[in-house]
């Protein structure tokens, strides 16, 4: 990027009383689109800077609203996930990724740029070239953390860190092509303020990828699916994060304030704040409708995201009025294709693949149709839309873009799992998945993992009474001999006691109680029933001496564990099995 800031270019300018001197921009109302977005003077780059460092925030709201939205035995490892999209994600970026979207040295063309890369660029430009590379690191992040909620779960850390890491190659060629005046579909006049494309559409037709390669968690799809939000609160208090940081995302995608950007700011603001509004209307009004009057957190809080993403693409060149269409058909856009998803059996925990996919699609669509002609800056669309009188030419890029940057990101991210998949294993073993990546990633016991233990603590209890038990997860607990477990190998262990005290229970026949301590372990068989009647698998369950043939031919187990009680080191051990 060539220095715009020779002295020739400095005069007063009164607009801003803080300095006399500043770039003379707002005499230069003819200068070109790459021109305007070159230039750069100290208030355009604090404003740059300064949206940066709100933007860095979103990592927040991305971890609180997908740690929320994911059971609490994987809340930490999800929060884990976006600390290594910044890490690795902001490294590879500094390495090659800037340099391939915005480099512009000998060889570079339409497909990607050349030059700039581990970037540390002059005094003469640094303030310029070090706003842009802040920025789009954000952008970069950004796009890979969507898809860590995607895969949630399931997914190994280090394999998803080596992920995050390459992810970034995906983002950049697709940022060249849309803002680079070099890459080919700006040339075409495709119309993108702040990244429906290179931002929301990669992340979403990656995490669409990606949860095909991985396939859905375990029980998901099935009757005996148990998961739930860990908390919807923290989920409400990342979405406010994210709105706050979707206002610096589009207004700070003016490049500055200097000459009319600001004007072009302001109106980014007004029509980002007014999409997600009329997004959220949709999002309660299918809730209301489709949940029997009831207003679920997950469809508001999708159908304010979906209005954010819908309006990315032409924030700054739409109308308020138009504002208030995109995001109500965006919201209801993302409501639709949740539920397609779910019938589709395709696993996306947080909702990534709609919102962040379908939303970027129909917000590059909205921009064919709904863009006004800037004619203020002059920097972001050269005509009109659909809508407005511009024909269909612009609709027609627009589309092209959304079908090239799908193509592209699936066929590139989809390599990487691959390889990933088939070297260091992107799944979780089904044991992990059902201990949680907390525990196995993190070594950190999760609330739900204590609350289980209570559980378990009131079920041994009621055990001493009764002899069987069913306890609130529908599961019975029988008591067994002690010698079936002489030869046995674990599978799992895993103190279940979390610090709370196990009363022992006494070697006694049902309803017997002994006032000396046992010698030796207790064990104990938990039956995970596959079906929702209790009583008539309580019946089954009580008569253990049944004939084996007509009892398997009978009872539908999903899965058993064996709980081994120490009493000399009040400890709890659990080896779990599943039945297919």
């Amino acid at each position: 990027m060539q220095d715009n800031t020779t002295p020739s270019t400095y005069t007063n300018n009164t607009t801003m009383s803080s300095s006399p001197v500043t770039m003379a921009f707002d005499h230069a109302p003819k200068r070109s689109m790459f021109e305007a977005r070159d230039a750069a003077s100290w208030d355009d780059a604090t404003w740059i800077l300064t949206s940066s460092f709100i933007i860095f925030t979103m990592q927040s709201g991305f971890g609180l609203l997908e740690s929320g939205s994911v059971s609490s035995k994987n809340e930490v490892n999800i929060m884990a996930k976006n600390v290594a999209d910044v890490i690795f994600g902001g490294i590879s970026y500094w390495m090659l990724g800037y340099g391939f979207s915005f480099g512009d040295g000998s060889g570079t063309n339409g497909f990607c740029g050349i030059g700039k890369f581990f970037i540390d660029p002059e005094d003469s430009v640094m303030g310029e070239e070090f706003s842009r590379f802040v920025f789009q690191s954000s952008f970069a992040t950004t796009a890979t953390t969507i898809v860590s909620g995607a895969i949630a779960e399931r997914t190994r850390y280090l394999a998803y860190i080596v992920f995050s890491f390459f992810n970034t190659f995906v983002f950049c060629f697709p940022a060249h092509w849309v803002w680079s005046k070099h890459g080919w579909l700006n040339k075409l006049g495709v119309v993108d303020v702040a990244g429906d494309g290179p931002v929301h559409l990669v992340g979403g037709a990656t995490s669409l990828i990606a949860t095909i390669i991985i396939k859905p968690r375990a029980k998901r799809f099935t009757p005996e699916d148990d998961h739930q939000m860990g908390s919807p609160t923290g989920a409400l208090l990342g979405l406010f994060i994210l709105w706050w940081g979707w206002l610096a995302f589009n207004c700070g995608s003016t490049y500055g304030i200097s000459g009319g950007k600001w004007k072009m700011a302001a109106r980014a603001a007004a029509t980002t704040l007014m999409a997600a509004s009329t997004g959220g209307v949709a999002g309660f009004g299918c809730s209301y409708i489709v949940n029997n009057r009831k207003f679920h957190i997950p469809q508001i809080i999708n159908g304010v995201l979906g209005g954010l993403v819908s309006i990315t693409a032409s924030c700054a060149v739409t109308g308020i009025w138009e504002s208030l269409v995109i995001g109500a058909i965006g919201g209801v856009l993302v409501m639709a294709s949740d539920a397609l998803l779910v019938k589709l059996h395709i696993d996306d925990p947080v909702s990534a693949i709609p919102v962040h996919g379908v939303g970027g699609i129909w917000g590059l669509i909205a921009a064919g149709l709904f863009t006004h002609k800037d004619n203020i800056t002059q920097n972001f669309s050269r005509t009109h839309g659909l809508v407005k009188g511009g024909g269909f030419y612009l609709l027609g890029v627009q589309m092209l873009a959304v079908v090239v940057i799908t193509a592209w990101s699936m066929a590139a991210s989809g390599l990487v799992l691959v390889i990933l998949d088939k070297t260091m294993g992107l799944r979780l073993t089904p044991e992990e998945e059902e201990i949680g990546s907390d525990f196995i990633e993190h070594n950190i016991r999760s609330l739900n993992a204590r609350c289980k233990s209570e559980i378990m603590s009131s079920a041994i209890a009621e055990l001493e009474t009764n002899g069987t038990v069913l306890n609130t997860n529908g599961e019975f607990i029988l008591r067994i001999d002690p010698n079936l477990m002489a030869n046995s190998t674990p599978g799992i262990e895993d103190s279940a006691t979390n610090g709370n005290t196990i009363h022992p229970v006494l070697e006694t026949r049902p309803g017997e109680r002994e006032q000396s301590q046992p010698k030796s372990k207790l064990h104990f068989l938990i039956i995970r029933n596959r079906s929702s009647d209790a009583k008539s698998t309580n019946d089954k369950v009580k008569n253990p001496k049944r004939d084996s043939q007509k009892q398997d031919s009978a009872c539908n187990i999903s899965g058993v564990s064996m709980l081994s009680y120490s009493p000399q080191k009040d400890n709890l051990t659990n080896h779990s099995c599943d039945i297919d």
